[in-house]
């Protein structure tokens, strides 16, 4: 065999290899809207951008912090008691502007109102990273009371911005919504389902929103944060029968920005699970 011969031999074989490896390279599929990915990676967003999962952790785990922190800091005391409660409280967590601005008018932050009901937590709905480098978040402040701290007792949404500075992630603005008293607990049957879009002509992704179809036909997000444990709920399949009982929050009461996309009437924070099939 001649050396041009052995040579395109040898060619065929390397393209060959090259290709077989490359069709085994798995496929990177991006995450479906309204989820969250982590890791190291890094993505562009739609205002071009760059976003980092790690960076996008730091700022939940700021944001979950602070709605912790929230239960010990007044907003009623007077200015020459409030300013320790909101360095100890807030100093790693929002910046020095900031925290300068709610020391001199407590009532304007966010904090404690009333030693009943008082804020939980804070449920975060949507980070969204803004041109510049910030991020902003929007979640809703869940309050409850010492005597039922499993049950939802009040609820307004939220809208922070975070910003980076030195090496820290720090609120750096927020803007509380329209307060609601919500309504003793109600128990709702009826079947399993992923909440279903407004708007069904465009693409649709491929999150399910964990939701339940009454039996009236009314649709209602289901928040299962209260739960101690979500086994029950998890064992029952979409198109399954089941009763939840909870607390409802009317849709208009919570942050529209990301519920409005969905045919709800309002979000049930499950406190009990029953299946019915």
């Amino acid at each position: 065999m001649n050396n041009k011969i052995i040579w395109a031999v040898v060619a065929v074989l390397i393209v060959g290899g090259v290709a077989y490896y490359a069709l085994r390279t798995p496929m990177t599929e991006p995450a479906a809207h309204g989820t969250s990915t982590s890791g190291t990676t890094s993505g562009q967003n739609n205002d071009g951008t760059v976003s980092s999962n790690l960076d996008e952790g730091a700022v939940q785990a700021v944001v979950s912090a602070f709605g912790k922190a929230m239960r010990n800091v007044s907003i009623t005391a007077a200015t020459s008691t409030a300013g320790a409660s909101f360095d100890a409280n807030y100093g790693s967590l929002i910046t020095p502007e900031l925290l300068q601005q709610w020391k001199a008018e407590p009532s304007s932050a966010l904090g404690r109102a009333t030693s009943n009901p008082w804020p939980e937590s804070i449920n975060i709905v949507t980070v969204t990273a803004n041109p510049g480098g910030s991020y902003a978040v929007q979640g809703n402040v869940v309050e409850v009371t010492t005597a039922n701290p499993n049950e939802v007792a009040g609820v307004y949404p939220v809208t922070l911005v975070l910003e980076k500075r030195d090496t820290s992630w720090r609120i750096a603005s927020a803007v509380k919504g329209a307060y609601s008293t919500l309504p003793q607990r109600v128990t709702i049957a009826g079947t399993r389902t992923c909440l279903p879009h407004k708007d069904a002509s465009g693409p649709q992704t491929m999150e399910c929103a964990l939701g339940i179809k009454a039996s009236d036909g009314k649709n209602y997000g289901l928040n299962t944060t209260l739960l101690s444990s979500t086994d029950a709920i998890n064992t029952i399949n979409t198109a399954e029968r089941l009763s939840v009982t909870g607390v409802l929050t009317p849709i208009e009461n919570l942050n529209s920005d990301f519920w409005q996309r969905y045919d709800v009437t309002g979000i049930l924070s499950v406190t009990g699970v029953e299946s019915l099939d």
